[in-house]
């Protein structure tokens, strides 16, 4: 291994390491709450609420992320919005992790037994009151898992911002082999730094899964959430 090569080109994998982690950061904050809402709308029983929801979902799920990095680089600027190489890489991954992410928060909004929405609505408890003592306490517990495998390939993801000119970590890897025509050691610097990253996300799950775990021992009733 040139360790002399890696010297020298640390401080620009460095540059787009820090890129990814930005635009990990970025993408996964902006999504979550698109996300959420998109879910609780999908969840609607109005018609006018739940198609836009559902025909968000569908097609940005249908297009493959690359083609909506593409559109948003290259074709909008056509259309008089220009974007700049990290704007348009973080819209468009925006686009469509808000779009799977949905699903994955949904399915935790749908695995809560119907029986306690029947139930929070012959106590007449509001709805948003419901969704917050009753609905998202037993769905976060089983939505950790899913959302934080979304987020671990949200982070790997980051690497087609490299197709836009964005100069993350996989750029900066694939520029320094170009010039020094040594793969295994930039490639092997990439890989761990990736993997930093996504140790640091499963190290995350486990701290949420045992902070749960301690405070309800299980997924938590709801005649214990809704008792003052």
């Amino acid at each position: 291994m040139r360790f002399d090569l890696l010297t020298e080109y640390w401080p620009s994998m460095w540059n787009g390491f820090l890129i990814t982690v930005f635009l990990s950061v970025v993408v996964l904050g902006v999504s979550t709450p698109i996300a959420f809402v998109l879910a609780l709308a999908r969840q609607s029983g109005r018609r006018y609420i739940s198609l836009p929801a559902a025909i968000y979902v569908n097609l940005f799920r249908a297009l493959p992320a690359l083609i909506i990095l593409f559109f948003a680089f290259y074709a909008l600027p056509q259309l008089g919005l220009s974007l700049s190489a990290l704007q348009a890489a973080t819209a468009g991954l925006v686009l469509a992790s808000s779009a799977y992410l949905t699903e994955d928060i949904r399915a935790g909004l749908l695995a809560v037994d119907p029986g306690q929405h029947h139930a929070a609505t012959a106590l007449g408890l509001p709805y948003w009151h419901a969704l917050r003592r009753i609905y998202l306490p037993q769905a976060i517990p089983i939505t950790i898992p899913p959302y934080i495998t979304r987020a671990i390939i949200i982070v790997k993801g980051t690497a087609l911002a490299s197709l836009v000119a964005v100069s993350e970590l996989t750029a900066e890897a694939v520029r320094a082999i170009s010039i020094t025509y040594r793969p295994y050691e930039f490639l092997a610097v990439a890989a761990l730094l990736y993997l930093v990253i996504n140790a640091l996300l499963a190290f995350l799950q486990a701290v949420a899964e045992r902070s749960i775990a301690r405070k309800y021992g299980r997924v938590p009733d709801a005649a214990i959430l809704v008792a003052p």
